[in-house]
């Protein structure tokens, strides 16, 4: 392939995921752009989603699936994926979300146009279990990121990342973060590095549910963490705040559970389409799920 068509390794950690495996592996093999190899990496799965994985390796050759039998956590997982990823570019996606059919084009063509930029995201959409449209996820495309985007929110959602595979395998996950391991990589590494977004929704992400308060309990439990590791980086002053914001949000949480409110906790995060767009990504939703591939 010419240098305009790197190779890209597409990588997908699943555990437990036969519900919804196949749609993305689909949107993976719709892409427009053709130059990928997919690794599917088990952790310890106990449904069907090995025999979903191994299915589509033998229909493939550009489809590898792995599995050890262990169940390691996702941030190890990734790690694995970055090490075995033999192509110039790395793309991350998770099990339970499906790819628009230029995603990987567009990704690679701004790498490829801005090799200063190590690592490139895009919009999203919001899709619930039934594979329905929830909304679009705010947010404007930028060319480079800063500190200050990272813990403001600004930045984009982990599966959404393509980037360079050597800037990926420099800069690993730390495996203790069972949580939020992805932002604690973008805080550790944007002040030496180039990160971009797209501002087009190239992923179709689940919003599986609301979570529970346990559940924004731990997440907050590890922001907290992370910016306290990341001391030396934030500063006091952002550590503090940061801090404060992350012990208020399970506050609200639970006044939203009182008031019986809490689906409008990930409404909130999207806003609704229009008719037209509505109708064009459903439309390109229900293409790839119901595909023969």
């Amino acid at each position: 392939m010419s240098e305009n068509h790197p190779k890209v390794s597409i990588g997908i950690p699943f555990y437990n995921s036969d519900k919804y495996l196949a749609a993305a592996i689909k949107s993976v093999l719709n892409q427009s752009y053709e130059n990928w190899s997919l690794v599917l990496l088990d952790d310890g799965s106990t449904d069907d989603s090995l025999k979903i994985a191994k299915d589509y390796e033998q229909a493939d050759p550009r489809i590898t699936a792995i599995s050890d039998g262990q169940n390691r956590g996702l941030p190890a997982r990734l790690n694995e994926l970055t090490r075995l990823s033999d192509g110039v570019f790395y793309a991350r996606m998770d099990a339970d979300d499906i790819m628009h059919p230029n995603r990987i084009e567009n990704q690679i063509k701004h790498l490829v146009e801005n090799p200063s930029i190590d690592v490139v995201g895009s919009g999203l959409i919001s899709i619930d279990n039934n594979n329905d449209i929830i909304g679009i996820r705010k947010g404007v495309g930028k060319k480079t990121y800063t500190l200050k985007d990272i813990t403001g929110g600004g930045w984009c959602v982990h599966p959404t990342v393509t980037g360079k595979t050597e800037w990926f395998k420099k800069h690993p996950y730390d495996e203790a973060l069972k949580r939020a391991q992805d932002y604690d990589l973008w805080i550790r590494t944007v002040e030496s590095s180039a990160f971009a977004r797209l501002e087009y929704p190239y992923l179709y992400y689940r919003e599986a549910s609301t979570p529970t308060l346990s559940k924004v309990i731990k997440a907050n439990k590890y922001s907290i963490l992370i910016y306290w590791k990341n001391f030396s980086t934030l500063g006091i002053f952002r550590s503090v705040k940061l801090t404060f914001l992350s012990i208020l949000k399970p506050i609200i949480y639970l006044v939203f559970e009182i008031l019986g409110k809490t689906s409008k906790l990930i409404e909130r995060r999207s806003v609704p389409l229009d008719d037209e767009g509505l109708k064009f990504h459903q439309n390109i939703i229900n293409q790839i799920v119901h595909s023969n591939n």
